[in-house]
């Protein structure tokens, strides 16, 4: 009777994540060809009509829905840890944190193109997922997408972009972490999940981001090979529509996202043991069974 039951809530699960991700879709579609309609009129910005924002929205919640029905029937199938309430409240808080961080905790380098932020969002994501497995981590960063696919300025390019770095990141550290929780495990998971997260991001520049800025969004070509050439010899022309992809993915986009992780990581590992340590006293034990392990990072922090 039970297996019955939880598969029942693993099909709920699925069909409501269908119905999800086709109102998103049918928000981004509808999105695109409301862009490409769209008339400039005295520098007027577009801003989506309140029916994509509907779709968008909707999509989302019921996506997040359909994530409890699938983790109900996974975590009874293969008697995962089950999260209770308080625990599941702490992973909403600090996915709301890395909503705000990813709207307001970010700013450009100079010498980097304007359209690279180097933005903190990642590091709640991180710090969850050291506190209660990669899962946690990951749902994270689906919500941070979830809330800022409504607002895109990207048609919800440079959101799925960030969404596949995020978890890719996120979920390699929080399962190397998970099985080594100590210093050194730490330092192996920060390492591992930089090296992972930024492959992904040279990959996802090169194969979806700038395809999809030029192809979808309508960013002229000309204008990202211009920026590009201003930053690398001050628009002598040595950057080209030819040459672009190289420039951008090695001389840009590699080194910013090693400089980028490497904040990111520096800020979680500072604030992982205080906080987990106050978190646990509201939210009960969470990997409680290991949790002296983590002094040997606080003693080691402290040495530092």
């Amino acid at each position: 009777m039970k297996d019955k039951n939880y598969l029942k809530s693993l099909i709920v699960g699925i069909f409501i994540l269908i119905v999800g991700l086709t109102l998103i879709i049918l928000g981004l579609v509808f999105d695109v060809n409301a862009r490409n309609n769209y008339v400039k009129v005295d520098n007027i910005s577009y801003s989506p009509a309140w029916y994509i924002y509907l779709l968008e929205i909707g999509g989302a919640i019921l996506f997040l829905a359909s994530l409890g029905n699938i983790y109900y029937y996974f975590s009874n199938k293969f008697n995962l840890k089950k999260m209770n309430v308080k625990q599941m409240a702490v992973i909403g808080v600090f996915s709301a944190l890395s909503v705000i961080l990813y709207y307001f905790g970010k700013f450009n380098l100079p010498f980097f193109p304007s359209w690279l932020d180097i933005q903190f969002s990642d590091v709640p994501a991180l710090l969850v997922s050291f506190m209660y497995g990669p899962i946690s981590g990951a749902i994270s960063i689906f919500v941070r997408f979830f809330c800022k696919l409504p607002g895109t300025s990207t048609v919800g390019v440079g959101e799925f972009a960030d969404l596949l770095i995020g978890v890719s990141m996120v979920v390699t550290s929080g399962i190397i972490y998970k099985k080594h929780r100590t210093f050194k495990g730490a330092l192996m998971a920060m390492g591992f999940g930089m090296l992972l997260g930024t492959a992904v991001g040279v990959i996802a520049n090169w194969l979806i981001l700038i395809p999809a800025y030029i192809n979808i969004a309508g960013f002229p070509q000309v204008a990202l090979t211009g920026a590009m050439d201003t930053i690398i010899s001050g628009g002598n022309h040595v950057v080209t529509d030819a040459n672009f992809m190289s420039y951008y993915l090695f001389v840009a986009v590699l080194p910013f996202n090693l400089f980028r992780y490497v904040l990111v990581y520096l800020i979680s590992i500072l604030l992982y043991k205080r906080l987990s340590t106050l978190i646990e006293h509201f939210a009960g034990d969470f990997n409680k069974d290991e949790i002296n392990d983590d002094d040997i990072i606080e003693n080691n922090l402290d040495e530092l």
